[in-house]
């Protein structure tokens, strides 16, 4: 049996298709997203410059505490505070330094956004809405990297990769050529 370069590109089309869409899917949502937006850049209140304590004079801020700093650094309404001590696969705190606290809080839609902070210098590290949920989700599915949406180096999204761009060059030899 002869496969045409035709036949081919057809069926490892279909193959690629999901994967293409997907690409087109959460390229799209991130071009109609502001990044800052994403981050929770906009619920920050502008602060003048302070000074962080040195490591030797840090303890851990307590729990009201913690509720005052982001009442006082955003403008979101904080309503229960819990540590974070364990790494969690996928977590919304990924790649930040243990323990954290994650206060949960109110934003003006009465919308839960999640704020991470710092338990000793009450520094905000992170800051978690919904938006951001589904820009993760987007993220993981873009670099094909379902569960940890961290590793943009993964086998899969190279050969995926090659495969998407042998399919566009034969479909493209494919409509200049005669059947």
């Amino acid at each position: 049996m002869k496969v045409t370069l035709r036949q081919f590109h057809r069926y490892i089309s279909l193959i690629i298709a999901i994967q293409l869409l997907l690409w087109t899917i959460s390229g799209i949502y991130f071009s109609f997203n502001k990044i800052e937006n994403i981050r929770g850049e906009q619920y920050f209140v502008e602060q003048p410059a302070q000074e962080q304590p040195t490591q030797k004079d840090i303890t851990k801020i307590s729990f009201e505490e913690a509720k005052v700093i982001v009442s006082k650094m955003t403008t979101l309404t904080p309503i229960s505070v819990e540590i974070v001590d364990e790494e969690q696969r996928g977590s919304e705190y990924r790649g930040r330094e243990l323990p954290l606290y994650k206060i949960v809080s109110l934003n003006e839609n009465e919308e839960k956004i999640n704020v991470y902070q710092n338990p000793f210098s009450g520094e905000i590290v992170a800051i978690r809405s919904p938006q951001w949920r589904i820009w993760d989700l987007m993220w993981g599915f873009h670099i094909m990297d379902w569960v940890e949406r961290d590793n943009i180096d993964n086998i899969l999204l190279k050969i995926f990769s090659f495969i998407a761009l042998f399919t566009s060059i034969s479909g493209v030899i494919l409509f200049f050529r005669k059947k």
